[in-house]
């Protein structure tokens, strides 16, 4: 997420991370390391919310991060300071809470010898707060207006910071101008009024967040507005920008608050049963009864709100889903004697949705049964194995529990299963690769069957082209297909070589 100036480029003062570390909202934060690089320049902020973050970071902005997308490799981020300081990155402000217990001395030297700030911030700081702070103070374009005007300015921006929202922009700038004023957003619905006010004004003045039109402000009047008039017109759609990108960055981490949690509940990472209880009436959410976790790996990576719409159209109501790069993950409501016959129509149906939504070539995979919180791990662990074994036998909708033989032959050593494959019908296996012929689905399907006849038109050949299949695979095969414990032994290698 990327929040920056409005009018980026405009002649304005330079902020430095010394003047935004004196806003309130950073309080009892002190720098770490790299203080030669205080006068820095600011012009945004933005928060680190994935490893890779130089695909999103732009120069002059100072990057928030709670350390949890480098928890796991803190060795890293030495070649993390140096990335963001060849990117002029303006800071780095870290809140290492429970992710990171020490910053390492790689990473404060190469801060020190590069002149990069790091900032420890105060474990009881609002990431939300500090952007609101630090966007009021750099989309700020223009300079002193006279007293009235200044007393309006000022109250326009402090709307904005103290959430009035935009009725109550509309309003005072209505006021200021003795003119109808309408706010509307980019599909025209109106989101604030204020004055006199009609269905449209001959004056439209636009609102931007980081550079994207995000809506305009009309204003009523025969008379095009005065200069004066529109210094505050525009400090209106500074101050509308303001409290959406202040409104988007709190749905943002919000929704970062809710999948951080969900991923702990899924990966059974620091599960504590009383803050399970407490997050989820936090959030709305009941995880009460029997539940599973389904998991899913699609070609295409999907938006938050596609998956939203998908879960609401072909999931049980309550059912929670979000998006892990090209994985969706899904915790499903289940009735805990759900047949088997449900649970394939379970995967079926959410499979054919994520395909619905654009998400390309999809496999999901339905884990255990979760009858209380703490078991939800498990769930997710079975469907990431019930996954793997659905991806390598080329399926597309699998359930954990009916991969019973599956995960028996990957429970056995690889050797011994190649060898079983080997002794068994490696003969079969070599033939078909030197000819490039079917013996081993012929067989395959021969052994599923029961008969011949019944296989031949399986395959659609002529009965005949399957009894000359099946003398050449007796010729091949170590043992006979009559002795029961060999059939066995053979169907049993069939499976374990698509595995393999």
């Amino acid at each position: 997420m990327r929040l920056a100036k409005q009018g980026e480029g405009a002649d304005m003062g330079v902020v430095t991370v010394r003047e935004v570390l004196t806003l309130p909202a950073l309080a009892g934060s002190y720098v770490m390391a790299g203080e030669s690089g205080l006068d820095r320049p600011v012009s945004g902020v933005n928060v680190m919310e994935v490893p890779d973050i130089e695909s999103f970071v732009k120069p002059a902005e100072l990057l928030l991060t709670t350390a949890y997308p480098m928890r796991d490799r803190p060795e890293s981020l030495g070649g993390l300071v140096r990335t963001l300081h060849r990117l002029d990155v303006a800071a780095l402000a870290i809140k290492p809470g429970r992710y990171l217990e020490r910053l390492p001395d790689d990473m404060l030297q190469v801060a020190n010898d590069l002149g990069f700030p790091i900032v420890i911030v105060a474990d009881s700081t609002s990431f939300n707060e500090v952007i609101g702070a630090l966007l009021a103070v750099v989309l700020i374009e223009y300079g002193a207006e006279p007293s009235g005007a200044e007393a309006i300015r000022e109250r326009l921006t402090g709307v904005a910071l103290a959430g009035g929202g935009l009725a109550e922009i509309a309003r005072t700038l209505a006021g200021a101008l003795d003119r109808g004023v309408t706010v509307r957003d980019r599909d025209e619905t109106v989101l604030g009024e204020g004055g006199a006010v009609v269905d449209d004004g001959p004056w439209s003045f636009p609102i931007s967040v980081a550079g994207s039109v995000r809506g305009r402000i009309v204003v009523s009047g025969a008379s095009e507005p005065t200069l004066g008039q529109r210094r505050l017109i525009r400090q209106a759609c500074f101050a509308a920008g303001m409290h959406i990108a202040q409104a988007t960055a709190s749905v943002e981490l919000d929704r970062q608050m809710r999948v951080l949690f969900l991923e702990e509940l899924v990966t059974g990472k620091a599960f504590d049963e009383s803050l399970v209880r407490e997050r989820s009436r936090l959030f709305g959410w009941s995880l009460l009864g029997g539940r599973r976790v389904v998991l899913s790996r699609v070609a295409n990576e999907l938006a938050d709100a596609a998956i939203a719409v998908s879960a609401r159209k072909s999931l049980p109501r309550d059912a929670i889903a979000w998006a892990r790069g090209q994985e969706v993950v899904a915790l499903v409501p289940v009735d805990a004697n759900a047949t088997n016959d449900q649970l394939h129509a379970l995967a079926d149906g959410w499979r054919a949705a994520l395909v619905a939504a654009n998400a390309g070539a999809a496999t999901v995979a339905v884990g255990s049964l979760a009858t209380a919180p703490e078991g939800i791990a498990r769930s997710h662990a079975d469907a990431r194995e019930a996954l793997a074994i659905a991806q390598s036998m080329h399926r597309t909708a699998v359930v954990h529990e009916l991969l019973m033989l599956e995960r028996v032959i990957l429970s056995v050593p690889r050797e011994k299963l190649e060898q079983l494959v080997e002794t068994s019908i490696g003969a079969l296996l070599r033939a078909d690769a030197a000819a490039g012929s079917d013996l081993c689905l012929t067989l395959e399907t021969f052994l599923g069957t029961g008969n011949a006849a019944d296989a031949a038109r399986t395959l659609f050949i002529h009965y005949n082209t399957m009894k000359h299949r099946m003398a050449r695979i007796t010729e091949l095969l170590p043992g006979d297909l009559r002795d029961a414990r060999f059939r066995l032994t053979v169907a049993f290698a069939l499976q374990v070589r698509k595995l393999l």
